[in-house]
């Protein structure tokens, strides 16, 4: 079938300054990397200057284990979402616009409240996290999932269809260093099914004459003679196709 691919991007991801608590430190000449200032009883959170609202992505997290603390929470958020508190918590999840994985208890949280285990099959504090996280924001869908060690470990969250979501992370262990990156993705949605049915017909259909006695109404042979498809949608501005 023609054009059955998504088109590939390359997106410099970084954290944002704007959208990260005020204790939260970009360093300077690494912007993927971050660094949470000593504060007491203090919850920062992080954005990704990407925001996500189509295609699907994956983007790398390098946490280590003993820079978590006791609350550590990797995901998803809009850009009103909170991005400080005054105590400790789990604030990646606290309200209706972020949904966070708690990376010590193996939890997932929405609107502050826990709504199962992740990875499912585990029971509490069973799964050992490792370092590396690979977050993928499938917007096609409206999920999100996670990977590690090479195995993707099931949807996380769903229904964020038609949202733009930034990679967050909330952490309340002073001197955490996290850094992210964006390991690939595609910005592109899929055709539309009156689109793959008309490649699917023009595949089988050779010649217009052909096209001229088929037994179906003027309109649709009209549609299948169009050699054009929807087009799809362009990359984004901070967007740039890798090249083969």
């Amino acid at each position: 079938m023609e054009r059955n691919k998504y088109t590939c991007v390359s997106i410099c991801t970084t954290w944002d300054p704007d959208k990260s608590s005020h204790n939260v430190r970009i360093i300077d000449g690494v912007p993927s990397k971050l660094y949470c200032e000593p504060a007491l009883l203090s919850t920062e959170l992080a954005m990704s200057d990407t925001g996500f609202s189509k295609g699907l992505h994956i983007l790398d997290v390098k946490w280590s284990t003993e820079m978590r603390g006791s609350h550590a929470v990797i995901g998803v958020a809009l850009a009103e979402a909170p991005k400080h508190a005054n105590f400790y918590t789990n604030l990646l999840g606290s309200t209706e616009s972020s949904w966070g994985w708690d990376i010590n208890n193996n939890k997932l949280i929405h609107n502050g409240q826990t709504i199962g285990n992740y990875p499912k099959d585990k029971v509490d504090g069973v799964f050992e996290v490792p370092k590396k996280i690979s977050c993928i924001i499938d917007m096609i869908t409206g999920t999100i999932g996670f990977k590690t060690n090479g195995e993707y470990l099931g949807d996380a969250f769903s229904g964020l269809k038609h949202k733009t979501v930034f990679l967050a992370v909330s952490a309340v262990r002073e001197g955490a260093k996290i850094s992210v990156a964006y390991n690939k993705g595609c910005n592109n949605t899929p055709l539309s099914l009156q689109d793959l049915s008309k490649l699917t017909l023009r595949d089988r259909v050779k010649f217009a004459e052909q096209i001229d006695h088929l037994p179906t109404s003027p309109g649709l042979k009209k549609l299948i003679a169009d050699k054009s498809i929807t087009d799809l949608d362009s990359i984004d501005e901070n967007t740039h196709p890798q090249s083969d």
